[in-house]
């Protein structure tokens, strides 16, 4: 099928090794994708991708067929982009978290510590499952990435001062059964007040499976290749306040409301002048 074709077109086209790391007792393989613009003569980026729960094993290829690893591949290929791809795959008696969390600290340092990669442009992309590991790496590992794009993920048990150390940007669906939107707009709040260079994006109408596929448009792998460790976020935030140009609401699990009753709960979503969006949970207006 196509994720197939994909699959051989990642091994060929972008030189995807086979690899494999064992820390602490447990040995995980991994595919490293060198992308290579002959142009340049700037550091290769080091980007990680963490796959979702449905992935894990020990084949070192079912990871390659997440949609995902294709948008990713192609942006940073059609922009040029010197870098270095890692896409692990967690064991099947494995989460991400915990020591996996070391596990990928050890993958990611290899690189690194050698020299190879520009140690201020580390980014580490998830969906569900690797999308809950990539807050949970953020949390686990403050000041380390450079920026990082979790979606369709629940970053409920991380240290929330750790995580606003790191530009985040992430994506969720009203549709989706498995990870809630209140969850992730809660906690974007907290980051905010922590004054974290955070974004995130309520996407109507997206199952958890659509968010996982669709997140990874080239205005948010933009946003997030944009930064760099150790540069103010202030810097590439706006100046000024964007106007507000119109305002969704959704109830505390998700569900679209077209009349919410005031006073009550819920998450407010506002599409701004410059085409970005700002989720807020709130108490229901009067008028709207």
């Amino acid at each position: 099928g196509l994720f197939m074709v994909w699959t051989s077109m990642l091994a060929h086209a972008f030189n995807a090794s086979k690899e494999q790391i064992t820390t602490l007792g447990i040995t995980m393989g991994y595919r490293k994708c060198v992308i290579t613009n002959e142009n340049s003569t700037e550091a290769p980026i080091l980007v990680v991708y963490l796959h979702g729960g449905s992935s894990k094993g020990n084949d070192n290829e079912k990871q390659l067929l997440e949609p995902g690893t294709d948008s990713i591949a192609r942006y940073l290929e059609t922009h040029g982009i010197n870098a270095i791809f890692l896409i692990p795959q967690c064991p099947t008696d494995k989460s991400w978290g915990g020591p996996m969390n070391t596990m990928l600290k050890a993958m990611i340092d290899r690189y690194a510590s050698e020299g190879v990669a520009d140690t201020n442009r580390i980014y580490i992309f998830g969906g569900s499952m690797g999308g809950t590991g990539t807050w949970g790496m953020l949390s686990a590992y403050p000041n380390f990435f450079a920026a990082a794009m979790p979606v369709a993920a629940n970053p409920s048990k991380t240290v929330v001062e750790n995580v606003a150390t790191t530009p985040a940007y992430t994506v969720m669906g009203t549709a989706d059964a498995i990870m809630k939107v209140e969850t992730a707009a809660s906690f974007v709040e907290e980051l905010k007040a922590l004054d974290d260079d955070v974004r995130m994006d309520v996407e109507e109408g997206w199952t958890h499976e659509t968010t996982c596929i669709q997140s990874y448009t080239t205005a948010r792998l933009e946003w997030v290749f944009s930064h760099r460790r150790g540069t103010p976020s202030a810097i590439l935030r706006p100046t000024s306040v964007s106007q507000v140009v119109s305002s969704q609401f959704f109830s505390i699990d998700g569900k679209r409301l077209s009349n919410p009753v005031a006073s009550k709960l819920i998450i407010r979503r506002d599409i701004l002048a410059d085409g970005t969006t700002k989720v807020t949970k709130t108490v229901a207006p009067t008028s709207y």
